[in-house]
């Protein structure tokens, strides 16, 4: 139904046009009427309707007014004018305003009327359908442009060297970028923290739209839309023509837009400036291929391209020390300790610039050891280790990132001994466990354990086994092991320095114990471990 609102400053016409008319067996329904212009004014600001039919000869407001005004507010509709004038000056006037109909009152007919309703419906009928058409075109071809320039991409970066001359010719009028002519300025922006953008915004369709309305925003502010956009998982790239001006100015404005509006931040790459033909293409390329080359960039940052050189140098010459550190920052619940520990790595780390990779492997294996550790601990209980090693090796792109997780991970290691303590049935099992574990180092018995514990001894092995469901001696000697093949992973120590190490008295007791726990010695360890990482 076509909704219709009248106005007549004569009653009688009003309730002619009400009753007379049967607007619903036509499409039609009358949703308001008013014999005052001024209060159907206010009405028709604020309701929707889609005719008009409004007399044109009444105080305060007459019906050319009224029109006049709601085209001034842009408020569209099919209007058509009573009139008691037969005169030209009023048509003429009707017609400026593209008015549908003039209709004189003393002509005005039922049949008549139902005639130039029929007339109308089938006009608003035809006009919406091509409104929906050309929508639907629109639609069409804008989703079909972003997934030709996805397209696009993806062939740019599974090909060496794009030699098809025809393919970027079809390409250039696909998407109307005049590759071999026009010279242009590559930016590539990154969203951080991309997957918890996805979180809060649910999707990554919601995110993009949201993105997308800030790009176009600063690109029209700035006089720049003729920038081509393409957008991928995570990321868009933006081609600037390079007659664009101030194109760091223009990109600072989207960093603060996205921080302000949206409440995140991004990173952008610029490449290279009058890029034309094969030499945009290679650098599209090589940003798009290079993921790993803002792994150092701060968050909110805007760099220069260049590609990155890493540290040849091993991350885990003083592993062992470090994660010693960290294990008694951890059991003894000494939070600003362990995060100036981490800082200080983190810090290295940076000033060095290891490889991506190997600082995940560093972060992801302190993790686990760490987890191994705590878990000798009576019912302790860690986060998921999948969910945590999947976050870190697929969901962490930048060091920023991956310290401030790392930080969390570590501080909830703590708050989780902290809970253990208290919820512990028997707290002297849970303070001879640590005691063991930060004095590995030394010779410990069950007697030294006990008198750490102000207990007899006897009492103390027959509660310890209860407890644990393993003996004191037992419990020990698993730990030291699993630390002796910690050292011979990561240390270049001898046999007899990792047995003194660990506080045993001969190296033959240690090498007995080593062999029963691990399958090999300390030797074939190493020789078995050697020849696995060459094949």
């Amino acid at each position: 139904m076509y909704r219709v609102v009248l106005v007549d400053d004569d009653a009688l016409v009003i309730e002619f046009l009400r009753r007379m008319i049967p607007w619903e067996q036509y499409g039609f329904e009358v949703m308001a009427s008013f014999k005052d212009s001024q209060q159907a004014l206010a009405y028709l600001e604020n309701n929707s309707f889609d005719v008009l039919i409004t007399d044109i000869g009444m105080p305060r407001l007459n019906g050319i007014e009224l029109i006049s005004q709601l085209r001034k507010q842009n408020i569209a509709s099919y209007n058509i004018i009573l009139s008691c004038h037969d005169e030209f000056r009023f048509a003429q006037q009707a017609l400026k305003l593209e008015a549908y109909d003039y209709i004189l009152k003393e002509s005005m007919e039922e049949e008549h009327l139902i005639a130039v309703l029929e007339q109308l419906k089938d006009t608003i009928d035809q006009d919406r359908l091509s409104v929906s058409k050309q929508h639907k075109l629109a639609k069409f071809l804008e989703d079909n442009n972003a997934i030709l320039k996805a397209k696009f991409l993806e062939k740019i970066m599974q090909e060496d060297r794009l030699q098809h001359t025809d393919w970027l010719e079809e390409q250039e009028q696909l998407l109307g970028i005049d590759f071999y002519h026009e010279a242009f300025t590559v930016v590539l922006t990154y969203i951080d923290q991309y997957y918890d953008a996805i979180a809060h915004y649910e999707n990554d369709t919601i995110l993009q739209f949201a993105v997308n309305n800030i790009v176009e925003e600063v690109l029209g502010e700035n006089h720049q839309q003729h920038v081509q956009v393409f957008y991928l998982k995570g990321r868009f790239l933006m081609l600037f023509p390079n007659k664009a001006e101030d194109i760091y100015y223009t990109m600072e404005k989207i960093h603060a837009h996205m921080k302000h509006f949206l409440n995140i931040s991004v990173t952008s790459v610029v490449s290279g400036a009058d890029l034309q033909h094969q030499q945009l293409i290679e650098h599209m390329r090589l940003l798009l291929n290079n993921k790993d080359a803002r792994f150092y960039y701060p968050h909110n940052s805007i760099q220069a391209f260049y590609l990155e050189s890493y540290c040849q140098e091993t991350l885990f010459t003083n592993y062992v020390a470090f994660i010693k550190r960290l294990k008694d920052y951890i059991l003894t619940e000494e939070q600003e300790p362990l995060m100036h520990l981490l800082s200080n790595e983190f810090s290295v780390i940076k000033k060095k610039k290891y490889a991506p990779a190997m600082v995940k492997d560093w972060v992801m294996k302190a993790i686990l050891d760490m987890n191994i550790s705590l878990n000798a601990l009576r019912n302790f209980e860690a986060d998921s280790l999948e969910t945590i090693t999947a976050y870190v090796m697929y969901k962490i792109e930048t060091i920023e990132h991956l310290e401030k997780v790392t930080k969390v991970i570590f501080t909830q290691f703590i708050d989780q001994v902290k809970e253990m303590d208290v919820s512990q049935k028997n707290e002297d099992i849970i303070k001879v466990q640590k005691y063991v574990q930060t004095h590995l180092d030394k010779k410990l018995s069950l007697t030294a354990a006990a008198e750490h514990l102000h207990l007899n001894a006897s009492y103390f092995s027959r509660m310890f086994k209860r407890e644990t469901g393993e003996g004191f001696i037992e419990y020990v000697t698993k730990l030291k092991m699993e630390k002796a093949l910690e050292l011979v992973d990561h240390t270049t120590k001898s046999t007899e320095e990792i047995a003194y190490a660990l506080g045993f008295d001969t190296k033959s007791y240690f090498l007995k114990l080593f062999k029963k726990h691990h399958g090999y010695s300390p030797k074939d360890y190493r020789y078995r471990e050697e020849v696995k990482s060459r094949l």
